[in-house]
């Protein structure tokens, strides 16, 4: 059915704003009644804001006018050309190619770090692009001294190719493709079928997944009655799916879906105690991987849907690391993907342009050209933003590999590794050369590209060395220069004045090649980085990002201490923001030992206040930072832990001299999860004794049967706890008694 769309076509007027307005409104009246949608920054009448683009997402329109000469929002192109049907018209207004890449973009201001302004940002982005749309074929180009005889001359052209092609009307109550249909029916299947069997949908963008979604929804409710819950990373990205479900019911002539379909956050879900029949999860890859695992297993039936290439620029990432989640938890899982899209030719040259200019269909090497390579050959470099820019090879490689590796990437990301003025980018990497000459079996032909393999990658951030009158204005959360995370972070948030004086080299963004992973060159990387940024004088190395568990062991394993938790989950990452840290210098080894000193000082505080609902394990990753100060208050607190763990003496009761003993064992070179005591245990520990969550809250949370099951557990672990700390007693003992040579 798509081959019936007329292609969509891109002009660009490049000239002078008002000539590009005046162009374009000629454009437009020559199409009428098709209305069409501004997007600009500037106060043109009905225009839509850059940053308010989103709102495009799931939606159609024929006119679609970009303004940028207004500034230059990659994830606003991103997310509006999806919404272009087949047919329509995507009118560029901009300076002239000549000129565009010396010009200073208004949305470079978003780009500058203090004390950068705009016009220091690169401008190596917008040069790319100019140089895209000047080689593109699908590319219609009017310049500022264009006769009006060539804005006529492509009025007639597009207007004729309009005419001559009659557009498909679509049935937003059945399936537009084949592939849409056996998703519909797959979806639908998933009520009835037998629970801990997922579905998971994979689409590029415009191949019907929301509407497909949206069907299924209504003809389960029609057919079962089916109670159905819908999430997202947000409300309106769900509005087409609820469109299609409310169409479907209606064309049956059946009552509005609610309460049988309803929305709720993603986060919310898992304190609902309801069972729907089917949970469906729409633009999953932007839900945080921890949170998607519990849905996983607190709902039996369940459909992930995400985009693969498009705005969200996510989705890749999402399908490599949750496969290996799904085979372990659930086997019987099913996967499908949407190829054909709806709304515009299977051969959409709009597409493929848009695609290649922010790379959204980026990949990193194959995989069997990692496994015939030398990983012990990869050698470390800073790559230049001009050579990125310029090896388009080299730039897909490692920007694929940061969209595998992080679901947040998106297009704006390319635009910052490319002109942010304080950021640097390394790679791990083999030469083609060298590379070519390993891969014994594998077919190099000419479809295989010479340039360098990237292994792995990583984009810093130079931060901090600010001034010393910002210090207080930045501890009283009254200053926020921009582009200065880790120094801001340790000020205003963990109590740490004299952060902002420091140099840092941040790790943005790390990512290692999949077939390469587990091979020690995350560790690799980082420890290269730490020597440059060492001997070019910086203080610390450092990140940030949402903590989990598995983070902070890689990050501990490269020499960085997680020094800080934030006390609010990020609404983009639904985990708290961890900062980990290296020292480089005297100065940066003094304000890690502050760090540790104010982390001891106000942990026990946040554990029961904004921290008592973060992850135990991660309470324990804090914990072994600890300085070793406390310990158990003598023979008294003996008597109770063993009153408590052998007898039959309350848990109010012997409350104090409890705390006091977790908090004494699971801190650094103590007991923590050795000598008997389980990674269970331990986290049963710190969510009843120091997080002072509620039985009930704990019971639900471990699958408890009642307060008895959690008292006996609390024995055991305290039991299992006690005898850590004896044996560590008489370890301790024996050494101090053993004769010195």
């Amino acid at each position: 059915m798509n081959e019936r769309w007329p292609h969509r076509r891109l002009i660009q007027f490049a000239g002078g704003h008002d000539w590009g307005v005046q162009a374009a409104a000629e454009v437009i009246a020559s199409r009428t009644p098709q209305r069409p949608v501004w997007l600009s920054n500037a106060p043109l009448p009905d225009a839509i804001p850059m940053a308010k683009a989103q709102q495009l997402l799931g939606g159609e329109c024929d006119l679609l006018v970009m303004d940028l000469w207004s500034g230059l929002d990659a994830d606003a192109l991103g997310a509006s050309v999806g919404s272009l049907r087949g047919g329509g018209l995507l009118l560029l207004l901009t300076p002239r190619l000549a000129d565009w890449p010396h010009w200073i973009d208004p949305e470079a201001a978003r780009i500058a770090v203090h004390p950068h302004s705009a016009a220091e940002v690169g401008t190596r982005f917008i040069a790319r692009l100019a140089r895209l749309l000047q080689s593109s074929a699908a590319v219609i180009h009017i310049d500022g001294s264009d006769t009006e005889t060539a804005i006529d001359a492509v009025v007639a052209l597009t207007v004729g190719e309009w005419q001559q092609r009659q557009r498909p009307t679509l049935d937003p109550t059945r399936p537009a493709t084949p592939d849409q249909a056996q998703a519909v029916a797959a979806i639908r299947a998933l009520v009835s079928a037998r629970a801990r069997r997922p579905l998971v949908l994979t689409a590029d963008r415009g191949r019907g997944k929301s509407a497909a979604l949206g069907i299924a929804a209504g003809e389960a409710i029609l057919q079962h009655r089916a109670r159905i819950i819908v999430t997202a990373p947000r409300r309106s990205a769900v509005e087409p799916l609820f469109a299609h479900a409310q169409a479907t019911l209606r064309a049956a002539s059946a009552s509005e879906a609610e309460p049988l379909l309803s929305f709720a956050a993603p986060d919310a879900l898992l304190a609902d105690s309801s069972a729907p029949d089917l949970l469906m999860i729409d633009e999953a890859a932007g839900i945080p991987a921890p949170l998607l695992e519990q849905l996983l297993m607190r709902y039996p039936r369940i459909c992930f849907a995400t985009t693969v290439h498009g705005y969200e620029g996510t989705g890749r990432g999402f399908e490599l690391r949750f496969r290996a989640l799904l085979e372990q938890r659930t086997p019987g899982w099913r996967a499908l993907h949407l190829k054909t899209p709806i709304r515009w030719r299977q051969d959409d040259a709009l597409e493929q342009l848009i695609d290649q200019i922010l790379l959204l269909d980026a990949e990193p090497a194959a995989d069997a050209r990692i496994a015939a390579t030398d990983l012990a050959s990869a050698r470390f470099a800073i790559r230049s933003p001009e050579t990125l820019a310029n090896d388009e090879a080299l730039l897909r490689q490692l920007f694929g590999l940061l969209v595998l590796g992080h679901y947040q990437t998106r297009p704006n990301d390319l635009r910052h590794l490319l002109d942010g003025p304080n950021l640097e980018v390394a790679t791990l990497s083999v030469g083609a050369e060298a590379n070519v000459g390993s891969n014994v079996g594998v077919n190099v032909g000419a479809d295989i590209d010479m340039s360098d393999l990237v292994l792995a990658t990583a984009l810093i951030a130079r931060e901090g060395t600010l001034a010393s009158e910002l210090l207080q204005p930045i501890f009283e959360g009254r200053r926020r220069p921009r582009g200065h995370l880790l120094p801001q972070t340790l000020s205003a948030h963990a109590g740490l004045a004299e952060a902002p004086e420091l140099g840092y080299a941040r790790i943005v963004r790390i990512a290692v090649h999949p077939a390469a992973r587990r091979r020690g060159l995350g560790r690799r990387l980082v420890g290269e980085l730490a020597t440059r940024a060492r001997r070019d004088g910086l203080d610390l190395l450092g990140a940030s990002f949402g903590a989990s568990a598995e983070l902070l062991a890689f990050w501990r394993r490269c020499g960085l201490a997680p020094l800080h938790l934030g006390t609010r989950r990020n609404t983009a990452s639904g985990a708290h923001a961890a900062v980990v840290l290296q020292a480089l210098s005297p100065a940066g080894e003094a304000l890690v030992a502050h760090a540790r000193t104010r982390l001891g000082d106000d942990l026990p505080s946040l554990l029961s206040g904004p921290l008592q609902a973060v992850e135990p394990s991660l309470v324990a990753a804090l914990l072994q930072e600890l300085p070793q100060r406390e310990t158990i208050g003598g023979a008294d607190d003996q008597r109770q832990i063993d009153a408590f763990a052998d007898a039959h003496r309350s848990f109010e009761a012997a409350l104090p001299a409890l705390e006091r003993l977790v908090r004494a064992q699971l801190v650094a070179h103590q007991a923590g999860i050795q000598g008997g005591l389980e990674a269970e245990q331990r986290d049963l520990l710190i969510s009843s004794l120091l997080q002072r969550r509620a039985a009930e809250v704990v019971i639900r949370e471990r699958g408890l049967s009642g307060r008895g099951e959690l008292l006996q557990r609390l024995r055991a672990a305290i039991g299992a706890l006690r005898d850590c700390q004896q044996d560590h007693q008489r370890i301790s003992n024996t050494q101090a008694s053993a004769p010195r040579a």
